[in-house]
């Protein structure tokens, strides 16, 4: 099992002034491996039996996206319900977290396309949408070449934007002109490290131009007050007639991991 990974006070703050943080070698070694080896094998799994002539959308191109794979692949559970990940989130977010759903984000060697600039937060079906983070995992190192994250620091703070068509996206200026003058920060990760950005922290990935997989890993995590507020999304439309508006998200499929 694996030790706690240290979190200073300074890191902290980073995190809460920016809305995003590097942190190198959350993961390492065998169990690095390990969880490379389990989600590239489940998402081979889900894709395989895929047309390969079949014409993809715009949003698809981004990336190959499998969501929840912890719900259905037993290798994968572990990593995505980690209490040393969890923990990291519930230091910078500042209280116990449960999982929202996590997602593996694989970019395709030549043809995965740029991830526009975006929040996350505003798609999401939650009361309140402030402190919702995501931990991101370089599988393998990530680079400018083949699509590593920029995020815009400062703006988490920027509440009320119109939510980005990601299959369409507008121009980042003209749905956020207060973002004009922001610089963006690029982390490029070697495999194993991580960032954590706040779910309204924008940011954005480049396209893969390398001749292999980008493969990353997200988890992301929400408070553990958060509420259901009835809008559709595809980790609860199959379920939301078990779902209360109002009420917190059930243990079953959202457990509490921090400890």
């Amino acid at each position: 099992m694996l030790s706690e990974y240290p979190i200073t006070p300074d890191q902290i703050a980073t995190y809460q002034r920016d809305g995003f943080i590097q942190l190198n070698n959350v993961i390492t070694g065998p169990e690095l491996a390990a969880m490379e080896e389990a989600v590239a094998t489940a998402v081979k799994s889900e894709t395989t039996t895929e047309d390969p002539n079949r014409i993809k959308s715009s949003y698809e191109q981004i990336f190959i996206q499998k969501v929840n794979l912890w719900t259905r692949h037993a290798s994968v559970k572990p990593f995505i319900l980690s209490q040393r990940f969890a923990n990291i989130a519930a230091k910078l977010m500042g209280s116990p977290v449960r999982i929202w759903h996590d997602q593996a984000l694989f970019k395709e060697p030549h043809t995965g396309a740029k991830t526009p600039w975006h929040q996350d937060t505003p798609y999401w079906p939650h009361e309140p949408k402030r402190e919702q983070t995501t931990i991101w995992i370089a599988l393998r190192d990530v680079t400018i070449h083949n699509g590593c994250m920029s995020f815009l620091p400062g703006t988490h703070k920027f509440l009320d934007i119109e939510p980005v068509n990601l299959s369409n996206p507008q121009e980042l200026y003209d749905i956020a002109p207060q973002t004009k003058g922001i610089k963006p920060v690029t982390c490029e990760l070697k495999a194993g490290s991580c960032t954590f950005h706040n779910g309204m922290t924008f940011h954005y990935a480049g396209p893969n131009r390398s001749a292999d997989m980008r493969e990353a890993q997200a988890i992301i995590y929400m408070p553990e007050d958060t509420t259901y507020n009835g809008v559709n999304h595809v980790v609860t439309d199959q379920i939301n007639d078990t779902l209360k508006v109002g009420a917190k998200f059930p243990d079953t499929l959202f457990p509490i991991i921090s400890n």
